[in-house]
């Protein structure tokens, strides 16, 4: 059996507020190789930024709980560690990258100062053998005057330079695992492409692992090896990511790929996925897509599907089941009520 860096079983994450409970992440569960990217996408509410919180254990209390799974990173399961065992971990063996570097960096300190602080706390250097070492990761992300650089505030730089900065910051203890969490969303394209060819390169220099959270398929397309298709807290889809783009299986997948604009076949209209996305509290039976498909029958509202294996293709929809092909004169309409009572009414 193939070692993996991190293995995510059966992971739930639930929000509890005015004794309603929300569940954001249900059920998850992939595995990341060594050296490799695996590219997780998804509308906004689907559970991707949940899911890499809940990895570095930063899941917002008292409202925010891990309720169930196991997240093994190294072949130890961080659940249920202490805040200071996870601490010699987090920023250390697993670095995360945030969407915004203006939140995320101190506008007080100086850059410097805050790559500095996590080799000074982790890898127990003086504050000479810190600067001296910052001066060169910010080179090799691609700062120029590092030595200048250093001294300046976060309000000082430019997005792109920012971002570079957060990249520096999670490299900086040459970490097994990087979590980005939509690194690029707030930049323009041409800074956007620097990133990811940085990202790119630094994962075959240093072998670092990358989980790469985004709504951007464009991005897992360049970036990633494996793709985790999430919806309303659960994987629908997960595969290689040639095989995705060539023959997408879960009905989301296909409708999040034909909304791409598209250099080669121009179309007056793209084709949206209709609907919106339900609150992860409005959670029933069923196929959680279903009220949006327009492939769903009554057993997609009346069972929510597996997660069935085609090969070495995982998707999360009846269609690919022997109960399909029982159930093809039993539709639904897109308010989920099946199409004989339809007829009835």
């Amino acid at each position: 059996m193939e070692e993996y860096l991190l293995e995510v079983r059966n992971l739930k994450t639930y929000f509890y507020n005015d004794g309603t409970e929300t569940p954001a992440v249900d059920g998850v569960s992939f595995e990341l190789k060594r050296g490799e990217t695996l590219g997780i996408v998804g509308e906004s509410g689907s559970g991707k930024s949940i899911t890499s919180l809940s990895i570095l254990q930063l899941v917002p209390k008292p409202h925010g709980k891990i309720v169930d799974g196991e997240i093994v990173f190294k072949g130890r399961n961080l659940i249920g560690l202490s805040e200071k065992e996870i601490r010699k971990i987090r920023g250390n063996e697993i670095s995360m990258i945030f969407q915004e570097p203006m939140t995320s960096l101190n506008p007080v300190y100086t850059i410097g100062n805050q790559i500095a602080e996590v080799m000074i706390l982790h890898q127990k250097l003086s504050k000479n053998q810190a600067k001296e070492k910052v001066i060169d990761i910010l080179k090799t992300v691609g700062i120029p005057n590092a030595e200048k650089r250093i001294d300046q505030y976060p309000h000082q730089l430019s997005g792109g330079m920012r971002q570079r900065v957060m990249i520096a910051m999670a490299l900086a203890c040459n970490p097994d695992l990087l979590i980005a969490d939509e690194p690029t969303t707030a930049l323009d394209v041409t800074t956007q492409a620097q990133i990811l060819e940085l990202m790119n390169d630094l994962k075959k220099k240093t072998n670092t692992s990358i989980l790469f959270i985004t709504h951007d398929l464009g991005v897992i397309a360049d970036s990633a090896e494996k793709v985790a298709v999430m919806y309303l807290g659960r994987v629908v889809e997960y595969t290689d990511v040639e095989t995705f783009f060539e023959d997408p299986k879960h009905p989301y997948s296909k409708g999040l790929i034909t909304s791409i604009p598209s250099l080669t076949n121009r179309v007056e209209r793209l084709t949206p996925i209709q609907g919106q996305v339900p609150r992860p509290s409005d959670v029933t039976e069923g196929c959680r897509f279903a009220g949006r498909c327009k492939e769903a029958r009554a057993l997609c509202v009346a069972e929510e599907p597996p997660l069935l294996s085609i090969d070495d293709h995982k998707t999360r929809c009846w269609i690919y089941s022997d109960r399909w092909e029982d159930t093809k004169d039993e539709g639904v309409t897109g308010n989920g009520r099946t199409a004989a009572a339809s007829r009835e009414s």
